[in-house]
């Protein structure tokens, strides 16, 4: 789940090597000028043109994903009645630059980590959620995010739990360690009330395409793949105040005690990778959301 599994130092290549990989590779963009880029944990994305972008992956270990990730997507997009900023080429390797990426369709917005999802929008995510999570065949490929069981990421938990203690909350508050604990162990315990679906795997407030807070789209996807669909519920929920949470499971089409309860745990696991992420605008949102859910008080 976190960016220190992976092994190796990050992948650096230049926008000299991105020019060469694209004009070699799709050579209909040639004439299309690159743009910002935008560095995240395990990759880094770079605008081409108005409506493309490519995403390279910053570490070798995540190559297999980015390589499958267009076909895999592929199948689904014709259903799909949500805005997606979805993989729609693979790129390989190539000048000196060792792993596959892929090629996007590129949403115009911001994201919810800058501009809060507000009003409707928790309806509408929820229910581009259930168009995602659809049942996953048996032999499906599994996301690397969403299909370890809740079990296994207890020495996670712990990791994040301790580094969240060590960093402080804002405002000389305290994180109740125990409640928190509790909270998730909870989820732990709840049972999988369904069986694996696709799933995106990346539900966070960067994944989430904000117009001026109307949800419009989904981005980051090449960790899509079979998994528990609690993890993408637990992740929408740390980009939305609590008293929305009920609007986004009504937009999914109700949601079941025993998965909220593991929705819930995915939320909190989510919310101390972003306290250690250390992004100003994500560990805000982590905050808020554990300061709502009663896990975090005054000193």
């Amino acid at each position: 789940m976190s960016d220190g599994t992976r092994s190796g130092k990050p992948l650096v290549v230049t926008d000299d090597a991105i020019r060469a990989l694209v004009d070699d590779q799709f050579p209909h963009l040639a004439d299309q000028e690159l743009g910002r880029r935008y560095t995240l944990e395990d990759h880094f994305a770079i605008r081409i043109g108005d409506h493309h972008g490519a995403l390279f992956p910053r570490y070798v270990d995540d190559d297999f994903l980015f390589a499958r990730a267009a076909d895999l997507l592929a199948p689904h997009l014709e259903r799909w009645t949500f805005p997606v900023s979805a993989p729609t080429a693979t790129g390989r390797p190539g000048h000196g630059y060792p792993c596959h990426w892929t090629l996007v369709d590129w949403v115009s917005a911001s994201t919810a980590g800058f501009v809060p999802l507000q009003g409707e929008s928790a309806g509408l995510l929820g229910a581009a959620l259930r168009q995602i999570h659809t049942p996953a065949p048996p032999a499906s490929p599994a996301n690397p995010r969403t299909s370890p069981r809740l079990a296994d990421l207890l020495p996670e938990w712990e990791r994040l739990l301790a580094g969240a203690v060590h960093r402080g909350a804002p405002e000389n508050r305290v994180l109740d360690v125990d409640a928190a604990t509790a909270m998730f162990r909870d989820g732990v315990d709840a049972s999988l009330d369904a069986g694996w679906s696709w799933t995106h795997g990346r539900i966070e407030p960067r994944a989430l395409m904000s117009d001026r807070g109307h949800f419009c789209g989904i981005l980051i996807w090449q960790n899509f793949g079979a998994g528990d669909p609690a993890a993408d519920l637990g992740g929408a929920a740390t980009a939305i105040p609590l008293e929305m949470l009920a609007d986004l499971h009504a937009g999914y089409g109700g949601v079941s005690p025993t998965t909220a309860r593991r929705a819930r745990s995915y939320q909190l696991l989510a919310a101390l990778g972003y306290v250690e992420i250390d992004d100003p605008f994500l560990a805000r949102l982590a905050w808020e959301r554990m300061i709502e859910l009663g896990l975090v008080g005054e000193a």
